[in-house]
């Protein structure tokens, strides 16, 4: 990228950010930026050109390169990182997709535009969430082109959240998502283990977690005064098996 084209992707950022879409002007992006309007439109076909340049989604290669990353670590940091990227607030540059969205509104070419963006963010993160199925990070509970739009309407739930500046669920929230949507393991093994077996594992987990969940709702019901034999129907269990998952409670809190 040239040092002019980066000056004016950088000045529009901050006029954008600053002004908003409708009351930024080239001129003023020029100005910032220290270049003639002409030199402007050497690089750029206007400001609604600029404001695409300014919003700019990763590359696919990118998205890709950034999943074989994580995947290539241990779980502990892989996830570590998968969780801080969901509860990461937008930045600034983020935000100015709202401004795109509001132009694709009323402007059938920004609206294709924009489209074809998403399309090619959601197949890059397919791809992504392939390769992390591939090498054994993630079992996900859902298929993986809708894990990648699940994490879309994510990202889009978060910019919205930014620009009304209201608080993101806290990070153990993003963490227990996580878990549910990928159904990791959650442990770290030395050397190379084959996918097949890092995924019966992750849902040798998962199955373990539901296990744990069942027996505390169990407990809890119990606890709010139900009979055994309502919590049993409820849980698809006998009567019987309730007050066995309440004495294995009992000795593991006693």
């Amino acid at each position: 990228m040239s040092n002019s084209r980066a000056a004016l992707i950088e000045a529009a950022f901050e006029e954008f950010s600053t002004n908003g879409y409708e009351a930024t002007t080239v001129a003023g992006i020029a100005e910032r930026a220290g270049v003639t309007t002409g030199a402007l439109y050497a690089h750029f076909a206007g400001k609604l050109d600029l404001l695409l340049a300014t919003v700019g989604l990763a590359p696919v290669e990118d998205i890709v390169r950034s999943a074989q990353e994580v995947a290539s670590l241990p779980w502990s940091e892989a996830s570590k990182q998968i969780i801080q990227s969901m509860s990461q607030r937008p930045d600034r540059r983020m935000l100015l997709l709202l401004d795109v969205i509001v132009l694709a509104r009323r402007d059938p070419h920004v609206a294709q535009i924009l489209r074809r963006g998403l399309e090619s963010y959601l197949r890059a993160m397919t791809r992504a969430n392939e390769e992390a199925v591939a090498l054994g990070l993630i079992d996900p509970a859902l298929a993986t082109d809708d894990l990648a739009r699940m994490m879309a309407l994510l990202t889009m739930g978060k910019v919205v959240f930014g620009a009304l500046d209201e608080a993101p669920p806290p990070e153990p929230a993003f963490a227990r998502l996580a878990d549910l949507l990928l159904q990791s393991s959650g442990a770290d093994e030395d050397g190379d283990q084959p996918a097949a077996l890092a995924r019966v594992r992750a849902r040798a987990a998962a199955a373990e977690r539901a296990r744990r969940a069942l027996h505390d709702g169990i407990v809890d019901a119990v606890h709010e005064g139900h009979s055994l034999r309502r919590v049993g129907t409820a849980a698809g269990l006998s009567h019987e098996r309730v007050r066995q998952v309440l004495r294995e409670e009992d000795r593991q809190h006693s």
